[in-house]
C-alpha cells in the first residue's frame, strides 16, 4: 500500500523512493492563488452543490487546509479568552489554548485523511490520499464562523451551532467521494460512511466541550 504513488504517476520528475521527504514534491500542492483558496472555501459551504469538487478537481491543495486550521486556532484562543474573561473578569490574555487547539486540530486535520484512505485501500478503492487531505482540510472550514458565533454565550445556541457543523461538514466529505464510494459494495460504503461520521462526530465533540467547557459550567449553574 503506497500513499504517494498515484501522486507520483501524476507528477514523474518526482519518483524516487525517498521523494516525499523533499520540498518540491509538495510544490505542485500549493500551486494555487488566494482567490483560489478564497473560492474553495466560499464553495465548501455549500455541501450539497458540486462547486468545489470541480474546483478541486485534478487540483487539490495543501494551502488551504493549513491556512484554515490556523485560523481557527487564532479564533478559538480569541474567543475562549473573551468568554473566560466576560466570566470570570480576567483582564490577562492567556495562550493556553495555542497548543490545545494546534494539537487537536493538525492530529486530526492529518490523521483523519491517513485513517479514511487506508481504510479505502484496504476496502480496494482507488482513492488519493492528497485528494483525501485537501476535502478534509476544506470541510473544516465551517468551524471559522462557528467559532466566531460561540462567543454568544448561549448554551442551546452553540450546540446547535456545533451539530450543524457537524453534519454540514460530514454532507461535504461524503459528497466529495461519492464517486470513489459508488464504485465499492454497499456493505463497504456504509463502512466508510460510517468513519466519517464517527470521526466528525468526535471532533466537533471535543472541540466543544475542551474549548467552551467554562462557558458549559456556567450555564449550568
Amino acid at each position: 500500500m503506497d500513499f504517494f504513488q498515484e501522486e507520483e504517476e501524476e507528477h514523474p520528475e518526482q519518483k524516487g523512493c525517498c521523494a516525499f521527504l523533499t520540498i518540491r514534491y509538495y510544490q505542485p500542492y500549493f500551486n494555487v492563488s488566494e482567490d483560489d483558496v478564497i473560492d474553495r472555501i466560499k464553495a465548501s459551504f455549500l455541501p450539497f452543490k458540486r462547486d468545489f469538487h470541480e474546483r478541486v478537481a485534478g487540483n487539490p491543495d495543501l494551502w488551504g487546509p493549513l491556512w484554515i486550521s490556523a485560523t481557527i486556532i487564532f479564533l478559538i484562543t480569541a474567543v475562549a479568552n473573551i468568554n473566560q474573561m466576560n466570566l470570570e473578569g480576567q483582564t490577562k490574555y492567556s495562550v493556553a489554548y495555542v497548543p490545545q487547539s494546534a494539537a487537536l486540530l493538525y492530529c486530526i486535520s492529518f490523521g483523519t485523511p491517513i485513517i479514511i484512505t487506508i481504510v479505502m485501500k484496504i476496502l480496494g478503492s482507488d482513492i488519493r490520499f492528497f485528494h483525501t487531505l485537501c476535502l478534509y482540510g476544506y470541510s473544516m472550514s465551517i468551524l471559522m464562523p462557528i467559532t466566531i458565533l460561540c462567543v454568544i454565550r448561549y448554551y442551546i445556541l452553540q450546540w446547535c451551532l456545533v451539530s450543524y457543523g457537524m453534519i454540514s461538514s460530514s454532507i461535504f466529505l461524503i459528497m466529495g467521494m461519492r464517486r470513489i464510494l459508488g464504485d465499492l459494495e454497499q456493505a463497504k460504503r456504509y463502512i466508510i460512511v460510517g468513519i466519517i461520521l464517527a470521526m466528525q462526530f468526535s471532533l466537533y465533540l471535543i472541540y466543544k466541550l475542551v474549548f467552551f467547557k467554562v462557558i458549559e459550567k456556567n450555564s449550568a449553574e
